[in-house]
C-alpha cells in the first residue's frame, strides 16, 4: 500500500514539473521574441504596433507609394530630409524636427503590394510623434 502512494506521488511530481517546463519555455520564447506586442497588435486588427521606441506596421500598399507617401507626411510636419538611402528592397529616411528631435523611418519591401514601415522619432522614442507621422502619410495614400 505504501508503495502505491509513493507511486502515484512521483507521477504527480513528474506531471507537475512537465507543466511548468512547458510554460517556462512558453514565456522565454515569448519574452525573447518580442511578441507580446505583436499578440496585442493582432487582436487589434492590424493596428500599428509601438515597441521599445519604434512604430510599426505593415502595410498593403507597395514600397514605392509609401515611400513617396511618407516625404509627404515630412513635408507637411516640416521634418526635414537629411539623408535617404534607397535600395530595391529598403528605403532608409533620416530626418530632423525644427526643434532638433531626429526622426528615423525605414520603408521595407515584403511583397509586390505589401511594405513594412518603422518610425522613431528621438533617442529613446516619441510613441504620438511617431503615430502622427504614420496617420499623416496613410492620409496622403488616400
Amino acid at each position: 500500500m505504501l508503495e502505491l502512494d509513493f507511486d502515484l506521488g512521483q507521477k504527480a511530481m513528474k506531471n507537475c514539473k512537465t507543466k511548468v517546463s512547458a510554460l517556462l519555455i512558453f514565456l522565454l520564447c515569448f519574452n525573447l521574441s518580442g511578441c507580446w506586442f505583436a499578440l496585442g497588435g493582432a487582436a487589434g486588427g492590424g493596428a500599428a504596433i509601438y515597441y521599445k521606441g519604434w512604430l510599426r506596421e505593415n502595410t498593403a500598399r507597395n514600397m514605392h507609394t509609401v515611400h513617396e507617401a511618407t516625404l509627404k507626411a515630412m513635408e507637411v510636419k516640416k521634418i526635414h530630409v537629411e539623408e535617404e538611402i534607397r535600395r530595391t528592397d529598403l528605403v532608409r529616411i533620416r530626418g530632423r524636427y525644427q526643434d532638433g528631435i531626429n526622426v528615423w523611418i525605414n520603408i521595407e519591401y515584403l511583397a509586390a503590394n505589401t511594405s513594412r514601415i518603422n518610425i522613431r522619432v528621438g533617442m529613446l522614442g516619441d510613441e504620438t510623434r511617431s503615430r502622427a507621422i504614420w496617420n499623416e502619410a496613410r492620409r496622403q495614400m488616400g
